[in-house]
């Protein structure tokens, strides 16, 4: 089954239903200064949502990791190759990184993404960024991760054209330029566009070849076009696309120098994505009726990468490709309706391709390729209902159904093909209550379910672990926001508990003589709980401190290696900190003057099972500062990252004992132009 091109409905208009009700504002007291706290209430839990926007950032700053960097329990170990092998934790959650559905679903706009792979690092063209927290949030959002959501949104026209130039410059040659145009608000029609390119030097540098191997150079676009024939009528086209041409995927020995490496020869990462999206939105007397049609496709190869292993160097060569048509509709309610409600259902059929060669020297010991298609169906929807003038009460349900095949071509070491296909179902209800104990306090509790569906691992050549099933989530959360009666002060406090079954963990089981498996596993049973602290506070004008805490405690509380049997029941599951916590001062003074510090922690990481902290990364912490002058259509701003230059990791793969490098010290300086 494929989408006919042209069958689209949008959902704009239900920006009304996620919206919810604002916050009352009262008036502040003279020392002090407003925080307008703006959360959407998708599941009735105002404390579910963090939103980041980009407006006073620098380039450098807007991308994915730093979003991570700032959202409690929410952590990226990057490998530095546009996602790539990235594993994305949420609340204990992961996704893996090739091979399995997303933990985090991504959405820009009303356009939906694939895996985890495909995510952006850049986040060039859009105006904000907001994390939906947990599994409940599938009731609200077709394409929904296990562990939550977070959506990327272009800016709204204002009411004259406008439009901005960015160019930066710093060390290690990095240089940016990003340019962007929006036309007026019109009851017609509206436009916005933004073309980005940025490059810096490598990083590492292989002393044997006298040269930097890790270079950057990408280019990107967006286009959004909305056109409204008649009222209550609107179409929107929303298209991006990505070119890279890097170095060598950052990878260096553990426990060996960080920025330094030893070999005969290097990689190279190249990649093309792009995505589209046609919809529309119509009023209709029972709501508003939507549906968004799109496509994504993300192709990576040529891409090699060398690993060296005393004076052996081992190459891995590989192309992955991936394409996904969706079909989402959604019907909500009418703002006016006593009863707010949504319902929707999404179509998704994918492909996933590619090929995987590794060879020592000129002996190769492992050549396959391999196409899996999945076919995904899911209904959703929830409604709200005001028990009292304080008290609403949200019921939710999903159901989904998803359908794997795979097909294996490997040709050595031993000719063999696979064809093997597997079927899940999951039906996931929510409840939830949102009591509101004053005009500046809101207490909230939800029950729910999550599911990640089961799949393949094409590296594998061992036919009985090659599927893996579904992991499963039943989840508890509860919280408690308040802003103080000035509004000079907001937090939000959360507790989650989730139980899971069937936790999926993708990582290199053997790696030997004799064997050299990388694939996903299922942990039939597994625990993850914490607690996030969000609080921000404007002492005085101009003046703004904020803090993001998050603590996760995840443990596998069944779980056998498949390989060697040990077991490793009560053990910490990789990929996710003890801890991560992120403190900002900020100051604008009226002259134009501004400045800003920042620092970012994150706590002990293992990347095994096993606890075996020679495989992870112990805890650390980054500083970042930013200062400049903003006058009318005018800002410059000088930035630092990593200034006290800590040596980390920023990702580790346990299985080769090679891992990629934080990023060091570096500093530069941008000049805004809006017009």
């Amino acid at each position: 089954m494929r989408f006919i091109p042209g069958l689209t409905l949008i959902f704009i208009g239900s920006v009304a239903f996620v919206r919810g009700q604002s916050t009352p504002r009262l008036e502040p007291i003279v020392r002090g200064e407003t925080v307008t706290v703006t959360e959407l209430l998708l599941t009735e839990s105002p404390a579910t949502v963090s939103r980041l926007g980009f407006d006073y950032l620098p380039q450098s700053k807007i991308s994915l990791p730093d979003l991570a960097a700032r959202a409690a329990n929410f952590f990226e170990s990057t490998n530095d190759a546009h996602s790539f092998n990235d594993t994305f934790a949420l609340r204990g959650l992961t996704n893996t990184p090739i091979f399995g559905d997303p933990a985090i679903s991504f959405y820009l706009d009303d356009l939906p993404l694939g895996s985890g792979f495909t995510f952006p690092t850049s986040l060039a063209g859009f105006a904000r960024a907001e994390l939906h927290r947990g599994p409940s949030q599938n009731t609200v959002f077709g394409r929904a991760g296990s562990a939550g959501v977070v959506t990327l949104t272009t800016p709204e026209p204002g009411t004259a054209a406008r439009g901005e130039i960015d160019a930066s410059y710093g060390n290690y040659s990095a240089r940016a330029v990003s340019a962007s145009a929006s036309t007026a608000a019109h009851a017609t029609a509206d436009a916005y566009v933004n073309a980005a390119y940025s490059a810096r030097d490598g990083y590492l540098t292989n002393t044997r070849l006298g040269r930097d191997i890790d270079g950057k150079e990408s280019s990107s676009a967006l286009a959004r076009f909305r056109f409204r024939p008649t009222p209550g009528t609107e179409l929107t086209f929303l298209g991006t696309a990505l070119h890279v041409r890097d170095g060598v995927q950052p990878l260096v020995p553990l426990g060996g120098p960080l920025f330094t490496v030893t070999r005969k020869t290097e990689g190279y990462t190249a990649l093309d994505a792009a995505n589209a999206a046609l919809k529309a939105v119509f009023t209709t007397p029972i709501g508003l009726l939507s549906a968004t049609t799109s496509l994504n496709r993300w192709d990576l190869g040529p891409y090699a990468s060398v690993l060296a292993f005393g004076p052996s160097e081992l190459f891995n060569g590989s192309t992955l490709n991936q394409k996904n048509w969706h079909q989402e509709v959604k019907l909500a309610s009418p703002g006016t309706s006593a009863v707010r409600w949504q319902i929707g259902a999404i179509y998704t059929d994918g492909d996933t391709d590619g090929g995987f060669t590794r060879a020592f020297g000129p002996y190769v010991i492992e050549k396959s390729s391999y196409v899996i298609n999945a076919r995904d169906l899911a209904a959703f929807g929830e409604a709200t209902f005001r028990l009292s003038s304080d008290l609403r009460f949200t019921v939710g349900l999903r159901a989904e159904d998803s359908r794997k095949t795979m097909q294996r071509d490997e040709f050595i070491p031993v000719r063999q093909v696979f064809d093997l296909q597997r079927a899940s179902t999951a039906l996931l209800p929510k409840l939830a209550l949102n009591y509101t104990l004053d005009r500046e306090t809101n207490l909230f509790a939800s029950l729910g379910a999550g599911y990640k569906p089961g799949g393949f691992s094409a590296f594998t050549g061992n036919r009985a672990l090659a599927s893996f099933a579904p992991e499963r989530t039943k989840t508890f959360e509860t919280g408690i926001t308040r802003a103080s009666t000035d509004k000079t002060i907001s937090a939000t406090l959360r507790f989650f508990y989730y139980d899971i079954t069937g936790y999926q963990i993708e990582r290199s089981f053997a790696t030997t003589s004799v064997a050299d498996d990388y694939l996903v596993v299922n942990a039939p049973r597994a625990r993850s709980f914490g607690s996030e602290l969000e609080l921000t506070w404007k002492p005085f004008p101009g003046v703004t401190l904020a803090a993001d805490l998050g603590t996760t405690d995840v443990t596998l509380r069944e779980f056998r290696d498949p390989y060697t049997g040990k077991t490793f029941n009560g053990k910490r599951a990789p990929y996710v900190p003890l801890y991560d916590a992120s403190l900002r001062a900020d100051y604008a003074h009226a002259s134009g003057f501004f400045g800003g510090l920042e620092l970012t922690a994150n706590g002990r990481t293992f990347y095994t099972e096993s606890e075996n902290l020679a495989l992870g990364q112990r805890s650390y912490a980054l500083l970042g500062a930013r200062f400049g002058y903003s006058r009318g259509n005018y800002r410059v701003t000088a930035y630092g990252e990593n200034l006290t230059d800590i040596g980390y990791y920023s990702a580790i793969a346990a299985g080769t004992g090679h891992g990629t490098p934080g990023a060091p010290r570096t500093y530069g300086v941008e000049f805004t132009l809006k017009f």
